[in-house]
């Protein structure tokens, strides 16, 4: 088994374990604070959907911001919603953002989902050829080690550990609505 299709295996899993935390959730939900100053469902997973394009597309692409998924989907003309030049250094990922911010970041869920799928079907691509040589190329840092290049597969990675964490926010914000993990032994729908 080549590393792509190791990586290819893991990214079709984390994809299909974060579907399934927003699947069929009512655009309230959806959208409401779990408590003040709490990041909503949907701002937490445009949040992990960003990251992941940012690792994918801006750093081991090597496209930029304005090139990203978000960007040749459309999907700021899809919404309304641009997050260009918001948050830290104006990346648009969600990091920084204010309050105000996330509130202004009312983006529907199948719209995001949409998102999440075009995201899955590039890194599909790119592993499809992607050789090991590709995957151990050098490339931006990543945040914890700034004085140091990553690889292709370590931005990959990078991308993956981050949805997988914000995974646990999005059902802790469900929890705190109201909406407990039906998978969890000895849990009632």
């Amino acid at each position: 088994m080549s590393m792509a299709d190791v990586y290819r295996s893991q990214f079709e899993s984390m994809s299909n374990f974060i579907a399934n935390q927003v699947v069929d959730l009512p655009e309230d939900v959806f959208h409401q604070r779990p408590g003040s100053s709490l990041n909503p469902i949907s701002f937490s997973y445009f949040h992990l959907l960003r990251v992941w394009d940012l690792d994918l597309n801006w750093i081991v692409k090597g496209l930029g911001p304005k090139n990203d998924a978000w960007h040749r989907g459309g999907f700021a003309e899809k919404s309304g919603y641009s997050p260009d030049g918001k948050g830290v250094r104006g990346l648009g990922i969600g990091t920084g953002f204010t309050d105000d911010d996330v509130d202004a970041m009312k983006v529907s869920r199948p719209l995001l989902q949409e998102y999440q799928q075009q995201l899955m079907d590039e890194t599909e691509a790119y592993l499809n050829g992607a050789s090991d040589e590709e995957l151990n190329r050098e490339v931006a840092p990543l945040p914890n080690a700034p004085d140091r290049p990553a690889t292709c597969a370590q931005r990959l990675q990078h991308a993956m550990n981050h949805a997988l964490s914000h995974a646990g926010e999005l059902r802790f914000a469900k929890g705190m609505i109201g909406m407990h993990d039906p998978t969890y032994p000895g849990a009632s729908s």
